[in-house]
């Protein structure tokens, strides 16, 4: 058994290996003939209005360009057969996941990427509110019992059916668009309560209560 583990965790290193140097490769090298060079590209800038940058954007872009620089030099050191033969495969598979990653992003993730945002944010800020409003009810309760994993899954499932509404409300009603941020406020507020309402009892339940007597009547 140990030979095969061995053996299965080598061959999963050097594909992470190969993996790696060809993302490098196709971030490096914007294309194959770029890449089987004789010798390094020297950069070639063109500023139309040297006023319009300062110093320090000049001394970042030279850092940036010379450290993709010092890589090409590199790299350029090693013989074209060799580059051809090892590296071509490696920048075509990285340039391919590149591309892929970046289409991965273009369409499934920025497009949604305001409202994992959104939602991460709301779920965080109805923790902090839930949270605070449970140290104020039991003052003594430590912070670490507070936010504890079963408060943060209630939380958590509150949070998505105030974004679950959010999607489907709309459907219904034309003008939610104009009452989104009052509809939400009470969907919160009521998420709110119910989270408390176990907390709220049990602070009742224990409430201290004093009577004050005069003359056998009870005044308070």
């Amino acid at each position: 058994m140990e030979p095969n583990i061995s053996r299965r965790k080598i061959g999963l290193g050097i594909i992470a290996g190969l993996t790696s140097i060809s993302v490098l490769l196709g971030g490096v090298f914007d294309s194959s003939k770029d890449l089987l060079e004789d010798y390094p590209k020297t950069p070639k800038a063109v500023i139309d209005s040297i006023d319009d940058y300062s110093e320090d954007n000049l001394e970042k872009g030279g850092e940036k360009e010379s450290y993709k620089e010092k890589l090409k030099r590199l790299i350029y050191k090693i013989p074209v057969r060799v580059r051809t033969v090892f590296f071509l495969p490696l920048w075509v598979l990285g340039t391919a996941i590149l591309a892929l990653a970046d289409m991965i992003f273009k369409t499934l993730i920025a497009p949604f990427a305001h409202l994992i945002l959104g939602f991460i944010l709301q779920t965080l800020l109805l923790f902090l509110i839930i949270g605070i409003c449970i140290k104020i009810l039991f003052p003594d309760l430590p912070w670490s019992k507070i936010f504890s994993k079963k408060l943060f899954l209630s939380v958590l499932l509150g949070s998505i059916f105030i974004s679950a509404c959010d999607f489907v409300i709309p459907m219904f009603w034309e003008k939610y668009t104009f009452y989104r941020n009052i509809t939400k406020f009470i969907l919160g507020l009521v998420v709110i309560l119910i989270i408390l309402k176990p907390f709220i009892k049990k602070k009742l339940a224990n409430r201290v209560t004093y009577e004050i007597k005069y003359k056998g009547k009870t005044l308070a």
